[in-house]
């Protein structure tokens, strides 16, 4: 792994053999939320939209989760 700097990046090299494809778009992917992350200012009413949007999958799927193998 080798990490490079100039002024406005930074240029990171990974051997292939040391991760595969899927873990690095995983990672950029993260990288890429992380930064929206910053840039969206977030109240308290977020939480409570995702907590709304977590229960609601959960009801919608809770059946065909729990029901898999029978």
């Amino acid at each position: 792994m080798q990490l490079q700097t100039t002024q406005q990046h930074f240029i990171i090299q990974l051997d292939k053999s040391m991760i595969s494809t899927e873990v690095l778009f995983k990672l950029l992917e993260a990288f890429r939320i992380e930064q929206l992350a910053k840039i969206v200012s977030m109240d308290e009413t977020i939480e409570e939209l995702g907590k709304e949007i977590k229960q609601n999958w959960w009801q919608a799927n809770k059946d065909r989760l729990l029901n898999e193998n029978k």
